[in-house]
């Protein structure tokens, strides 16, 4: 049968020891090509910036994650308490039970005792599994608040003023209300708005199917828990309309979770 769909991609974290190169190579790297899945690694994989920046994107980015958890990695710890945090499926490996502490003691480990058949026979199914039951994007949880002048748009009583000689614009303040970190380029923010606003200063513009327009923002630096970011819109009409009395926009989160839309109501006064 012809595979169209694209294979699942494996994020696989585990201490970094010559010891398990043998585990990752024909266990866990042999199990995913026998559920039709990829895996990788962060030391197979060419990049720029920090190492931990790197882990954190691909835990963002895939599909799976696969962890060993023999030896009580701290690093392996926190990096699996992450992909928790993001709702990723994940699976937890490991050669000795003893290494399982008791706050993850209810999730479900695969204990190997260094066996790799037994490894690779239970991962296979395991990987195949989630491969065929992935997660629909609304099982995961947008936590980005967006205020105007401090009142949140969630409210929907958001009201941008603006003299009737001038443009409309305004700050926003994009509220981490999570528990985990939101790395550059994991979400994006734009305004749509209708066919009346052609432009938005220092924003890419494209015009969607409905007619409508999409200004994006730049990418933000990494937001991290209960931390915000600011960002200044303005919006130009286009010359041949009439700028109307009121009006209103969308700012548009895109991320894994999907997208959400918050209203921002625009007032023209004099």
């Amino acid at each position: 049968m012809l595979q169209t769909q694209p294979k699942a991609f494996c994020f696989v974290l585990m201490p970094f020891s010559e010891a398990f190169n043998d585990i990752y190579e024909f266990g866990i790297k042999g199990a995913c090509e026998d559920a039709e899945s990829f895996c990788e690694r962060v030391d197979e994989q060419i990049f720029e910036g920090s190492v931990l920046e790197r882990i954190y994107n691909q835990i963002s980015r895939a599909d799976i994650i696969i962890a060993d958890m023999t030896g009580r990695s701290a690093n392996v710890f926190y990096e699996v308490g992450y992909a928790h945090a993001l709702g990723k499926p994940t699976i937890l490996l490991t050669q000795d039970s003893e290494d399982i502490p008791f706050d993850l003691k209810h999730f479900p480990h695969i204990v190997y005792q260094a066996k790799i058949t037994e490894l690779r026979k239970a991962l296979t199914e395991r990987v195949r599994w989630f491969a065929e039951h992935p997660r629909k994007p609304s099982e995961y949880k947008l936590g980005i608040d967006v205020y105007y002048q401090s009142i949140a748009l969630s409210l929907g009583e958001a009201v941008c003023k603006y003299p009737g000689n001038a443009m409309p614009n305004g700050w926003l303040t994009f509220h981490n209300a999570s528990v985990y970190t939101y790395l550059p380029g994991s979400f994006r923010v734009g305004i749509v708005t209708s066919a009346l606003y052609e432009r938005a200063t220092d924003m890419a513009t494209t015009q969607l199917p409905d007619g409508r327009y999409l200004h994006m923002f730049p990418e933000f630096e990494t937001l991290f828990p209960d931390a915000c970011c600011s960002a200044k819109f303005w919006l130009m009409f286009r010359p041949d309309k009439e700028p109307p009395t009121s009006d209103e926009i969308a700012i548009s989160i895109f991320s894994q979770a999907g997208r959400r839309d918050f209203p921002l109501k625009l007032l023209k006064i004099d």
